[in-house]
């Protein structure tokens, strides 16, 4: 009875690792369709709400069957989502597609910054400015950077021919960063589950 149990077991746990395939990402990845609550879900290429999505404008709408209607999602409330073969972040009260998946995912995102000057009275007045800024995510922790110099060190610096480009170029410069970004994506493949 023993060996039978164990032998139904083995059956069943290598048919659901067969159901479970991992796949080197590629520009046309079938990514699955719908919100992703977290960072481990975009990871295992596993949204929780796979309902149907709609965006209008820069809000995202999900269809609640019991209210048989669309309703907006917070960004603050969501990772990110998955359609037509895009991926949005959630990020600073909005969603931004990526542009560059890979170890290191490059996105662009228009980033409100809070500070504060005093007026012509002499009174501290608060005030807001936009500004678009180039970020990316690491695939491994999740932890988004500024697409700066200083943050893309520590993973080029073990890289003997990209470093060496790397320390050439013109420091902060859009278009280098990205260049030397995907570079590293080549290097350092990922691999997302396909169901």
């Amino acid at each position: 009875m023993k060996y039978i149990s164990l032998f139904l077991y083995l059956i069943s746990s290598s048919l659901f690792a067969q159901e479970k395939q991992l796949v080197t990402y590629v520009t046309d990845f079938p990514f699955q369709e719908g919100i992703y609550m977290s960072f481990d879900e975009f990871k295992n290429n596993s949204p929780s709400i796979q309902a149907k999505i709609e965006r209008q404008g820069s809000s995202l709408f999900v269809y609640d069957d019991s209210l048989e209607q669309m309703i907006r999602v917070n960004p603050d409330k969501v990772w990110g989502y998955s359609q037509s073969g895009n991926v949005y972040i959630s990020y600073d009260e909005a969603y931004w597609r990526f542009l560059n998946i890979g170890a290191l995912t490059h996105f662009s995102a228009i980033v409100v910054s809070t500070f504060q000057t005093i007026d012509a009275f002499g009174f501290p007045v608060e005030q807001r400015s936009k500004s678009m800024k180039q970020l990316f995510l690491d695939f491994e922790n999740g932890k988004i950077y500024p697409l700066e110099y200083k943050a893309l060190v520590p993973y080029i610096e073990n890289e003997p021919i990209l470093n060496q480009r790397f320390k050439k170029m013109k420091r902060n410069k859009d278009r280098e960063l990205i260049v030397v970004l995907k570079a590293y994506n080549e290097l350092y493949p990922i691999q997302f589950p396909v169901y």
